[in-house]
């Protein structure tokens, strides 16, 4: 099992600096984040902020907090997008984090997302299933939306070790009208934005249950 998580975690390792050496970031170097519960563990690039314990609450999560891409009321980790304070852009905020939701009880209820229902009050997600790394996980989106502000989610819900695991996706944007106009293609409004996104992407796709 440690030799299996050892090739999988180089592998990992070399896939996420592929990717982002295509998307135009160089190859940078990467660091593995383990929970020290040693649950869970993912790959993520140096130059990007890792968020846990007091971190969460203290640290400046990009350039504009008005919509917060991670919840310290719920992340167990959360990785940072960098971003330049005084760039000329739409794009404000991009993050990916770890939850646990809480307050669910058993598997069903984590992976219908029935507490987001009752938040809402807008009906049943659109719930799909995907693979990452043999693991099945359930997938959502999320939008939230103040004046001037609007804020993508992407949610992928497993039920581990009797919990419900969150892993979050999401970028906030200045200028909801232009979020709007571009949602049909699929397209956050923002170049960097998009970018952002498919990024923190590659984060996801090296993460791992270890248990």
């Amino acid at each position: 099992m440690v030799l299996m998580m050892t090739r999988f975690c180089v592998a990992a390792l070399l896939l996420v600096a592929g990717c982002l050496q295509a998307l135009g970031q160089g190859a940078p170097s990467l660091d593995t984040f383990t929970s020290p519960d040693g649950v869970f563990q993912f790959v993520y690039p140096q130059n990007y902020e890792l968020l846990v314990g007091e971190r969460l609450l203290k640290a400046t999560q990009g350039r504009a907090a008005t919509l917060p891409v991670c919840d310290f009321s719920m992340a167990l980790a959360c990785v940072i997008y960098p971003i330049e304070i005084n760039e000329d852009t739409r794009f404000e905020a991009a993050g990916f984090a770890v939850d646990v939701v809480p307050g669910v009880k058993d598997e069903p209820e984590c992976l219908t997302f029935a507490d987001q229902t009752a938040r809402s009050h807008t009906g049943s997600p659109q719930v799909s299933s995907i693979v990452i790394n043999d693991q099945v996980y359930r997938h959502s989106s999320a939008k939230k939306k103040m004046v001037g502000h609007a804020q993508s989610a992407d949610l992928y819900r497993a039920y581990a070790q009797q919990k419900c695991y969150e892993l979050q996706i999401a970028v906030s944007v200045a200028d909801d009208s232009a979020t709007q106009k571009a949602a049909q293609t699929n397209s956050l409004g923002d170049f960097r934005a998009d970018r952002a996104r498919d990024s923190l992407r590659l984060i996801l796709s090296s993460f791992v249950f270890k248990q």
